[in-house]
């Protein structure tokens, strides 16, 4: 990760990711973050995985994987209105929540850089076994950045 390109704050400074979830979470899906419990319940039901990759001063991925009946619960909240738990507006809020939170972080840590980002891909998944980066809505979420100079 390391490059003479890469903003000082970015390889290190998890914090503007953290700050970038909240901030979409909190003001476009008006979810509760809440900080990781010492004992993380088991995820019951299937997993929805997002991922979207950027180019421009640096490049990248952000992947974020969350229960399918998180992406649901943030689907109706978003669009204000009941939809089908396995329908296809579930895997487009998933792809839009990803995009939201890195052109966000983006935005934080290189504000005076452009990017590209390419249409998330979504699929279904296992859940992650490391830590969740943080609990929305008191259901786990997991974050994964890739860098690259």
């Amino acid at each position: 990760m390391s490059s003479t390109n890469l903003p000082a704050a970015l390889p290190t400074d998890r914090s503007a990711l953290d700050r970038a979830f909240a901030f979409v979470a909190e003001a476009s899906f008006f979810a509760m973050v809440e900080p990781v419990p010492n004992a993380v319940p088991a995820v019951r039901g299937a997993i929805v995985s997002a991922c979207v990759t950027f180019e421009g001063s640096f490049s990248g991925s952000l992947t974020c994987r969350m229960p399918r009946v998180l992406a649901h619960e943030l689907t109706e909240v978003f669009i204000g209105e009941e939809v089908p738990a396995d329908g296809e507006a579930v895997n487009d809020l998933a792809g839009e929540f990803v995009n939201m939170v890195c052109g966000r972080w983006l935005a934080d840590v290189a504000p005076e850089s452009l990017f590209q980002l390419d249409p998330p891909l979504v699929s279904a998944a296992p859940a992650p076994s490391r830590a969740p980066a943080g609990f929305l809505n008191g259901q786990p979420i997991w974050m994964e950045l890739k860098v690259e100079g």
